[in-house]
This record gives structure tokens, sequence and C-alpha cells, in this order.
């Protein structure tokens, strides 16, 4: 069995489902056997606790099973979005100096 990309819109569209989700960073369908192995990096604030991004994967990975059930495995690693076309501030710009 291999993902159609209608099963790739589904899961795209499922992990986006939850308000706590901002975006897919990255996704990756393989198969295994007749199972599909999902893969998916998400952008989520960078402010939240462990017990919420648990929460948060948690449930993400319920919706995916639930609009994809051949998606038997499933693994969400979450991450700050970093826009790459955005010029990153000097180091100067973050860091205090030293008054002394």
């Amino acid at each position: 069995m291999t993902a159609s990309s209608e099963d790739v819109a589904k899961i795209e569209a499922s992990l986006l489902e939850g308000a706590s989700i901002r975006r897919v960073i990255g996704l990756q369908v393989a198969t295994a056997g007749s199972d599909l192995v999902v893969g998916a990096k998400v952008d989520i604030e960078a402010e939240l606790t462990m017990k919420e991004v648990s929460v948060i994967l948690a449930q993400a990975k319920r919706r995916v099973q639930k609009a994809v059930p051949e998606a038997k495995i499933v693994y969400i690693e979450p991450d700050v979005w970093i826009d790459p076309d955005v010029t990153p501030p000097t180091t100067s710009a973050i860091v205090m100096l030293g008054l002394d």
C-alpha cells in the first residue's frame, strides 16, 4: 500500500485542525506492510509546557488516525517554525552587553 495524495492531504488537514498547531513544517508518509507510517514536524507555541505539548500531540495523533485509519504508526515532532526569508537579529540585538 502507498499513501495517496488524498491521504496526505487528509493527514495534513487533520494536523491543522487543532488550534495549537500553527503549521506543518514537514510531513513524510511511508509504508510498513499494509500500514502507513506518518512522520510530521509541526509548529507550536514555544511558551507551552511539556504537559500541554504532550496533550496537543496526542490529540493530533488521534485526529490523523481517525482521518486515515491505515496510519497505524504516527510520530509527531514539535518545533517552532522560523521563517527562512526573515533576516535573523544580530547577537548584539539579543544579548545585553556588560556594563562594567
